[in-house]
């Protein structure tokens, strides 16, 4: 009896830690757009009460100044926002690219594993065959001697 190899075991391998490799940058790339979705949102939540101390402000006869002044903050945090939307989506791009490295990498490692599957059932209904047709040697070899222990004891008495 051998043991099973697998020929192919190092790429196997190889294969499984690239998937962990991708896992690892698909929930880094997930948490990095969870922050980006929670940064803009607390941006648009300054922008909102900005725009309310600014409806505020219009009703308590305000100066110019103070106006100009809540218009400008709000204006750039419009911009603030813009770019923030802006990170959302390259970091919702790298998600979705991340998820299809990891779905590339599943299945080559399952193609390889399969295969793997696949030799090792032959490989131990050999190893299995080879046993049966030892046992069945030995089992003729044993049934030969007693019979022929069998006819030397007949002949002699």
């Amino acid at each position: 009896m051998s043991a099973f190899k697998f020929r192919l075991q190092q790429v196997l391998e190889l294969r499984e830690q690239h998937e962990q490799q991708v896992a690892a940058k698909l929930a880094e790339a997930e948490t990095a757009a969870d922050e980006a979705r929670v940064a803009q949102k607390a941006l648009e939540a300054i922008r909102q009460s900005g725009s309310q101390a600014l409806r505020n402000a219009h009703a308590a006869e305000p100066t110019i100044g103070q106006l100009k002044t809540i218009g400008y903050v709000i204006e750039q945090l419009n911009h603030h926002i813009i770019d923030a939307q802006s990170r959302v989506e390259m970091a919702e791009q790298l998600v979705t690219q991340a998820r299809t490295d990891l779905t590339s990498a599943l299945q080559a490692r399952r193609v390889l594993s399969r295969l793997r599957d696949r030799h090792f059932e032959s490989w131990r209904a050999e190893d299995n065959a080879q046993e049966m047709r030892a046992m069945d040697e030995l089992a003729l070899s044993r049934y030969t001697r007693r019979e022929g222990d069998g006819d030397s004891g007949a002949a002699t008495a």
